[in-house]
């Protein structure tokens, strides 16, 4: 193990990701990077901001993260619907009483 706490990639491949697709007997192809891309999406579909998805990734410019988002069925809908809670939530301009 690497003395600051995190796990080597080599590490990790031969003893953990290797052995788990071995024996989930998956019909297809899935690489550990599917993963990342994975989570970052979710994440940001959650709501976590994007600058939180980066620092997770550890990208150090925020052009390497939104390269590894995908769009999720119903990223429309969710994009509407949070901009309707922050509308509310914000009250509109207008002469004071």
């Amino acid at each position: 193990m690497d003395a600051d706490g995190h796990i080597p990639c080599r590490w990790f491949q031969d003893h953990a990701w290797r052995p788990a697709l071995h024996g989930s007997n998956l019909p297809v192809k899935v690489c550990f990077q599917d993963l990342r891309h994975a989570h970052a999406s979710w994440s940001l579909a959650g709501g976590t901001d994007l600058t939180a998805v980066k620092d997770r990734l550890g990208h150090a410019n925020i052009a390497t993260t939104s390269g590894a988002l995908h769009a999720l069925d119903g990223a429309d809908e969710d994009a509407i619907d949070a901009f309707a809670t922050v509308r509310h939530r914000i009250p509109p301009a207008g002469p004071e009483a």
